[in-house]
């Protein structure tokens, strides 16, 4: 999710009360500007300018500007741009000391604004953390060259000098980047380990890389134990509001709206939010693992179940291994709790239940007889009305509630598509053409007929939303093949009542449409026993929820590629069967002028694409 809301302000207006008492922070002592114009020198030998102009350099470097030596400033920004020195220097020795320029700029971003991120706790722990371990690095660094007494002035001091703290040149550099982008970015948590990433992995020379990987590990420890204390104890242990997760109650309702209607992956809980801009972006893919980790912890905590005590030392976790933690944890938490659902709910009894209605089509035939008794099922839907579709519903669900109980939690409803032009768009076929189906003359309530679910709170984990959505493709394609068979047998019977022997030719169509609509639903139901009866062994050995999960929609993709639907040019055979026979009803089956045409059309195509003999 790109980072639309600037995080250290909206966690500064939080946390600022909490260090009110604390007051303004001192100003920060370094490189105070000095108000005094340079003093021209006069009589001032370029040997003893060399000498004294040695130690303003070194006071410069430990964070003062000096007499002869100071920043240059825009009046658009805070920050130096260049220096000023005293234009009555020798010209040699203003040489030398420009060429100390970038090393002081960025020497003045390590010292100020490092002084600013340590004091001002509207920055978060990880920013303090970074930019108090670079200022320790730096004067480690910088004191050994400050202090130094010895030096050969017949060798020029400035020079010298010059050479010294060019050694640690690209170090100064490193810091300074890292500090001005935290300062300038209001980096908080997670953003300045994506940073500190990034600009290690564009790194090129393996001193840069060394550096940036010490600094890196600062702020990795501090989300690392943050994420050990979610993921193993379910615990948010984070008062500076910079890790992943935080209250709610810390955000306003506008921008919790936001943050939920922009990210991909959702909390179960009302407390909590997931903010993804605060998740280092090399560790955006374990963010699932994450929050599973957390829901599981909340089924145990609820279930009054004991947590192990914590037992790893999340902070010597690198990047690797604590991915590989946090999975570890996600499968032993996730097998707990399956256990525990299916011990203290009927869970495997659910999943049958499901299986039955959807994949199964169990009465299927007694749901067509309600649509045709209430005279709805080959009617334009527009005319098909709530009421009627509500009636229809409660009857078929009533009826079954007995039979299978969880289907309680299912009703009738109007899908949004077209049987077949949803099946187009899906991931279940693999070759269907890119462009849409041509828009049927009249969409009727077999073509949008479907069934909604209403989880459980307790099955909406197990028995998700999503899988449902799969199942019902399966459901409606059933409804499809056994009102084309009904439909048919209808014309088939009245036909044969007639025996008149100009029929026999219609009759031997109505025949030859029969057999081919029977020989797919043969075909599709063959393919829903082979996979509900592989899903049954398999789901008995499943030990996560991820496992079932995986299980569940396996199953409908099993189911189209056994009988064949996963291929777009059966499953469009099928369509024009089907539409075929309920765009002309049991009327139009035994008067159409063109139903044989119709029907030969359809084999020849049929044959051209080599699916039939």
């Amino acid at each position: 999710m790109t980072s639309t809301v600037n995080w250290k302000a909206v966690r500064a207006g939080v946390v600022s009360k909490r260090f009110a008492l604390l007051g303004k922070y001192p100003p920060c002592p370094w490189y105070r500007p000095l108000k005094e114009e340079f003093v021209a020198l006069q009589n001032v030998l370029p040997e003893e300018q060399e000498h004294f102009m040695n130690d303003e350099v070194r006071m410069f470097l430990a964070g003062y500007e000096t007499e002869n030596i100071r920043f240059s400033y825009n009046a658009d920004s805070d920050s130096p741009v260049g220096l000023k020195v005293n234009p009555s220097l020798d010209p040699f020795m203003r040489s030398a000391i420009e060429r100390f320029k970038n090393i002081f700029i960025n020497i003045w971003h390590i010292r100020v604004y490092g002084y600013v991120l340590k004091h001002d706790f509207s920055f978060s722990l990880t920013a303090r953390a970074v930019a108090y371990d670079i200022v320790t690095r730096f004067d480690k660094l910088l004191r050994p060259i400050i202090e130094e007494q010895c030096y050969d002035l017949a060798d020029f001091g400035l020079n010298t000098l010059s050479r010294t703290v060019a050694t640690v040149q690209s170090s100064i550099r490193i810091y300074a980047n890292v500090i001005t982008s935290v300062k300038k970015d209001s980096l908080v948590g997670g953003q300045v380990l994506t940073m500190l990433y990034n600009l290690r992995e564009n790194a090129i020379v393996t001193k840069d890389m060394h550096d940036l990987q010490k600094i890196f590990m600062v702020a990795w420890k501090v989300f690392a134990v943050r994420v050990g204390a979610w993921v193993e104890q379910g615990l948010l242990n984070d008062s500076e509001l910079e890790f992943i997760i935080w209250p709610t109650s810390a955000l306003s309702p506008a921008v919790c709206s936001k943050i939920v209607s922009n990210s991909s992956i959702r909390l179960d809980s009302n407390d909590y939010i997931l903010i993804e801009d605060l998740c280092p972006s090399f560790l955006l893919s374990l963010l699932p693992s994450i929050v599973k980790c957390g829901y599981y912890n909340n089924m145990i905590s609820k279930a009054n179940m004991c947590q192990e005590k914590a037992s790893t030392n999340w902070s010597e976790l690198n990047v690797t291994k604590l991915q590989r933690k946090v999975h570890e944890f996600e499968k032993s938490k996730s097998s707990v709790v399956l256990k525990h659902l299916r011990a203290s709910m009927s869970f495997d009894t659910a999943i049958r239940d499901v299986m039955m209605l959807l994949l199964e089509g169990r009465e299927i035939d007694i749901l067509l007889k309600h649509c045709q008794k209430e005279g709805i099922l080959e009617r334009p839907v527009e005319e098909v009305s709530k009421q009627q579709l509500r009636r229809v519903s409660e009857m078929f669900i009533r009826g079954l509630s007995s039979k299978i109980p969880f289907v309680s939690n299912f009703k009738l409803s109007l899908s949004n598509g077209y049987i077949f032009e949803e099946l187009r768009t899906s991931s279940l076929v693999n070759d269907a053409p890119r462009e849409p189906l041509k828009p049927l003359d009249k969409m009727l309530l077999l073509d949008v007929l479907s069934i909604a679910y209403t989880p459980p709170t307790k099955m909406e984990k197990l028995i998700p939303l999503h899988i449902i959505q799969m199942y019902t493709f399966v459901f409606r394609l059933y409804m499809q093949l056994r009102a084309s068979i009904t439909c048919l047998s209808e014309g088939l019977f009245e036909l044969g009542l007639t025996r008149s022997p100009s029929n026999f030719p219609r009759a031997a169509i109505l025949s030859a449409l029969y057999r081919n609509v029977v020989d797919l639903t043969v075909d599709f139901a063959d393919a829903v026993a082979l996979a509900t009866s592989n899903f049954v062994s398999e789901m008995a050995e499943a030990e996560s929820i991820d496992a079932v999960l995986k299980l569940q929609k396996d199953v409908v993709f099993q189911i189209f590629a056994e009988s064949g639907l996963n291929q777009w040019r059966k499953l469009a055979y099928m369509m024009r069967l089907v539409n075929l026979v309920s765009r002309m009803g049991v009327s139009g089956l035994l008067n159409s002028t063109t139903l044989t045409e119709d029907y030969y059309v359809i084999l020849e195509d049929v044959e051209s694409m080599e699916l039939t003999e």
